[in-house]
């Protein structure tokens, strides 16, 4: 009999420390998302995103983050540090039973154990040109589909849901 692989484990915190959360999981993608939700959140030109599944994160209790939806549903709940203000992360609800986290890579510790970025989404927002070799997904049903297929392609890894 095989020894259960033991999954990894990430710590996800604010800029000042002050909101935090652990993921016991492994990534099922990464990319960068240049929408005008994540310029105007991360004050940056685009966003480099991590994600997990959902049921990986573990919040603390009490949980102090503020979660905000910045357009209408299905949309992703994006929740920041009451201190800071930054993103820590955010939830996307598939089912009832089942959800995805993003979490901004900067907020997590091991960032060595990261995936490569896979892509550029919402590329026809971009501000400033990238030159970086990956795919350059411009529309919005195209950048959706392209996460889709990331996400997808992240299930043949044996993961938590």
């Amino acid at each position: 009999m095989t020894e259960p692989t033991a999954l990894p484990l990430f710590s996800c915190r604010c800029p000042c420390g002050a909101s935090a959360a652990q993921i016991a999981g492994r990534p099922l993608g990464r990319f960068f998302c240049h929408c005008t939700i994540c310029q105007a959140v991360y004050q940056q030109t685009y966003a480099d995103v991590t994600v997990f599944w959902g049921s990986a994160v573990q919040l603390p209790e009490p949980c102090n983050l503020q979660f905000r939806r910045y357009r209408l549903p299905p949309a992703l709940r994006r929740g920041t540090c009451p201190v800071c203000h930054a993103p820590v992360l955010g939830f996307l609800r598939l089912a009832p039973f089942m959800q995805l986290a993003f979490v901004p890579t900067r907020n997590l510790l091991q960032r060595a154990a990261l995936p490569d970025p896979a892509m550029h989404i919402f590329y026809h927002r971009h501000v400033a040109e990238v030159s970086d070799g990956l795919p350059k997904i411009a529309g919005y049903w195209q950048s959706e589909l392209a996460v889709t297929r990331l996400v997808m392609s992240g299930l043949s890894h044996p993961a938590q849901r």
